[in-house]
């Protein structure tokens, strides 16, 4: 329980919680100011509370600067957590879909480019999931030939998506 006397003083000082708000980089416009603010002004007056006989005013008022900072600190994160929980994963999707398709303008024009062993490599067994086997046996050419080839194939595929 906390006296009408310790929040009186916690309001007096009000300044305190509003420099540990200022401290956690929560800007005034923020739209949960207020609720931290008020809650600041809580944990403040249950410190003055706790503390009152055993330290001296300042002590009172460097730890519970302290204890308002990193509660804020962790409800900020807490909410952060549950925005990104809550985020949808079509929204998710979504996010990710223009760099998707910047991926594929590229990847088309670049695909052009390569040799045309490369070019079975990329459609027949990428695409088509045909096994490096029978690509081997229907081209005439060795199985550890192909597989070498598809990997400087992937090697250039991710320097051309990463530019």
């Amino acid at each position: 329980m906390i006296s009408q006397n310790s929040f009186r003083k916690a309001w007096e000082n009000r300044k305190l919680v509003a420099g540990a708000l200022k401290a956690a980089h929560v800007r005034p416009d923020y739209h949960l100011y207020e609720d931290l603010f008020q809650e600041g002004l809580i944990v403040y007056a249950e410190m003055l509370e706790e503390l009152a006989t055993n330290k001296a005013r300042t002590e009172i008022d460097k730890l519970s600067f302290k204890k308002v900072l990193w509660q804020t600190l962790n409800r900020l994160k807490r909410k952060q957590r549950v925005c990104e929980r809550s985020t949808n994963m079509d929204e998710a999707y979504d996010l990710g879909e223009e760099a998707d398709w910047n991926n594929l303008v590229v990847l088309k024009q670049e695909v052009n480019k390569l040799s045309k062993m490369e070019q079975v490599i990329f459609y027949d067994h990428l695409l088509s999931n045909k096994k490096i086997t029978e690509l081997a046996a229907e081209y005439g050419t060795s199985r550890r030939n192909l597989t070498r080839l598809k990997h400087d194939l992937l090697v250039k595929l991710r320097k051309m998506l990463v530019k």
